[in-house]
């Protein structure tokens, strides 16, 4: 019987179409490069049940659990706003934490509120003194202007008029470019496309690890709120339109150059699913 080769429990989850696959490891059985091979063969899309990446829930000691991201490529990241969204309505459902919950990131500690479908999250403090407004670049032959913020993860914004106008390849190839530019980005980068929408703003993300264009991005969406709000673009508080939906963003101005995120938007529980070994079989 197939079901003496289950060897991963885990579920599906999305924050308005950012999908991840949700793993319980408070157990610790999975070591972090164990961790990374399932995330690589789970991950591919067709061939198994496809993600951006999957999060891990491990225990905590001072809170509700604590998550770890590992990204479709398997590489760990070290903050996902949707992906945080998700694992905090996983852990509401699945009766492991109350409605209010906070748990660790290797970012910071996050909060979050869950009411189905919807949940928010306060982020970890982000410090604005490293923050590159405005400057200068030149990709694939285009003369851009570009901003920088790391949100717990680096994040280059790029504002584009013309935003409408680009095909989703073009932006793919322009991302690309700018997330390897290891001479400005040392540890690559997010790459954040925006155009001003009514009183909000639109994004488009290329997500290093995954090296795509996905249909949401919690960070980038903040990321772009904060480079928006610092330009004089937009206010404290501002709805950011991704492929998959909209993310709410407020904004908190602290002493000291910093500031404390809020990001709210829909989650969707998908599936809870048993994984067979040969779904593991052909990664390395």
């Amino acid at each position: 019987m197939l079901t003496s080769d289950i060897v991963v429990k885990c579920a599906k989850l999305n924050g308005n179409g950012n999908d991840f696959i949700v793993i319980d490891n408070r157990s610790s059985r999975w070591t972090a490069s164990e961790l990374s091979r399932i995330s690589r063969s789970l991950c591919r899309r067709r061939e198994a049940l496809g993600a951006d990446g999957i999060l891990v829930m491990e225990s905590s000691s001072r809170l509700h659990f604590g998550m770890r991201l590992f990204n479709s490529d398997g590489s760990e990241g070290e903050m996902c706003g949707n992906g945080a969204r998700c694992i905090a309505r996983y852990a509401f459902e699945m009766g492991i934490a109350p409605r209010e919950i906070a748990f660790e990131t290797l970012a910071g500690d996050v909060k979050a509120c869950v009411d189905p479908p919807m949940v928010a999250l306060i982020m970890p403090e982000v410090d604005l003194s490293q923050v590159i407004l405005d400057e200068a670049l030149e990709v694939v032959g285009l003369k851009l202007r570009y901003s920088f913020v790391a949100v717990g993860v680096p994040h280059v914004v790029v504002f584009l008029d013309d935003l409408s106008k680009r095909t989703m390849e073009e932006l793919t190839r322009l991302g690309r470019e700018i997330r390897y530019r290891m001479d400005l980005f040392p540890q690559g980068t997010n790459v954040d496309f925006v155009a001003l929408e009514g009183e909000g703003l639109c994004c488009i993300t290329y997500e290093r690890g995954v090296e795509a264009i996905t249909s949401s991005c919690g960070t980038g969406s903040v990321a772009s709120a904060i480079i928006s709000h610092l330009l004089g673009k937009s206010g404290e508080k501002t709805d950011v339109r991704n492929p998959g939906g909209i993310n709410t963003v407020s904004l908190s101005f602290l002493e000291k150059g910093r500031v404390l995120p809020a990001l709210a938007g829909k989650t969707t529980f998908v599936a809870q699913l048993e994984v067979f070994e040969e779904a593991l079989a052909d990664t390395p």
